[in-house]
């Protein structure tokens, strides 16, 4: 499941990175070895009642293992905090809320969390086990529209749900989204609540685990808004949707560059066209047009809410000229097969 993105070999991954308003960090420090054995050790050892098995990855606040609870037998991914970080009270707040933000969700399109666990020093987090990918893994080439509209239709209503529970994800990317192969077709989850936005600003309230002048959150996906630093709603996840949305049509990113390029020029312009980005490619004009609408620099000109994008999808799987004028393709002879003109005058009354 390791992560592929297309970036120059000088770059940094795009991943957890943590960008200061004032000096730009770029990247994850990384690991040391005496951690990476430590976390190793942890393999074929108690954690809690979950017998720990083997390990399946991890970011740069924690480290994620394959475990099963010795009493119901039940086989979870058990997400450890880092040895390291356990001296930074911050960090330690911030991994604990991610049990109590994740725990107010219950969604097919989200994975679920079952409880916080502390054992002696360390904590974890036992999570709903998707035997998925990344949909990182997904994003080599463009793909059929048909999957497009399947898969962003499961993020948005994922995000619908989680909007409607005062939560905004706030690191949308395809590593924070998993994709399973159920029933013959594509079936995303979206993971990794860490780092959400609360919106009823209760203790839980991401304002309090933040240090000032900091921005949270990954370059290539961030909102514009999030860059700024600006208060946020989820009009900024529908953006990171966007940039998705973007690599599943095109196969590339809407920007090149290092993380602080790609921060000032999604700050100064629109992004660019799918054909622009990559010459001679063919795009479905109403999926582009959603994709645009979600990509908006100005959060006022993107769908108001994750239902409102999905109404625009719905309408292009069921009554695509009807799509085209709702969302303001005016081609002249599909508008007047579905709005309703009142009829010519009778030139017998003039």
């Amino acid at each position: 499941m390791s992560p592929h993105r297309r970036r120059d070999d000088s770059e940094q991954p795009l991943h957890d990175t943590l960008v200061d308003a004032k000096l730009t960090q770029r990247g994850v420090a990384p690991a040391r070895k005496k951690d990476d054995a430590r976390d190793a050790n942890l393999v074929g050892t108690m954690f809690g009642a979950y017998l720990v098995q083997d390990r399946l990855g991890g970011g740069a606040m924690g480290v994620v293992f394959r475990a099963t609870h010795i009493d119901t037998n039940r086989t979870v991914a058990l997400k450890v905090l880092k040895p390291e970080l356990l001296d930074e009270d911050v960090t330690v707040k911030r991994f604990v809320r991610e049990a109590r933000v994740a725990s107010r969700l219950g969604h097919p399109h989200i994975g679920g969390v079952f409880e916080l666990i502390k054992a002696g020093e360390r904590y974890g987090l036992a999570l709903e086990l998707v035997e998925g990918e990344p949909l990182t893994t997904l994003l080599t080439m463009p793909l059929p529209p048909e999957r497009v509209s399947l898969l962003v239709g499961q993020l948005l209503r994922g995000l619908e749900h989680a909007h409607a529970m005062g939560l905004i994800h706030r690191d949308l990317k395809p590593d924070n989204v998993l994709v399973e192969w159920r029933n013959g077709r594509d079936h995303a989850r979206i993971i990794d609540f860490g780092i959400a936005i609360v919106a009823d600003g209760g203790p839980d309230s991401v304002a309090r685990l933040t240090g000032a002048g900091q921005i949270i959150g990954t370059p290539a996906y961030m909102s514009p808004e999030q860059a700024r630093a600006e208060a946020l709603d989820g009009r900024s996840d529908l953006y990171s949707v966007g940039v998705m949305m973007f690599e599943m049509l095109a196969g590339a990113l809407p920007f090149d560059g290092k993380p602080v390029e790609v921060l000032a020029a999604k700050l100064k312009r629109e992004a660019p066209k799918l054909e622009e980005r990559v010459p001679g490619l063919i795009v479905d004009p109403l999926l582009a047009r959603v994709c645009y609408k979600l990509l908006a620099r100005d959060p006022a000109q993107r769908f108001a809410t994750a239902r409102e994008a999905l109404t625009a999808l719905d309408l292009i799987a069921t009554d695509r000229a009807a799509a085209g004028v709702a969302l303001g393709i005016m081609d002249t002879a599909k508008a007047m097969a579905v709005v309703s003109l009142p009829p010519p005058p009778d030139p017998r009354r003039r």
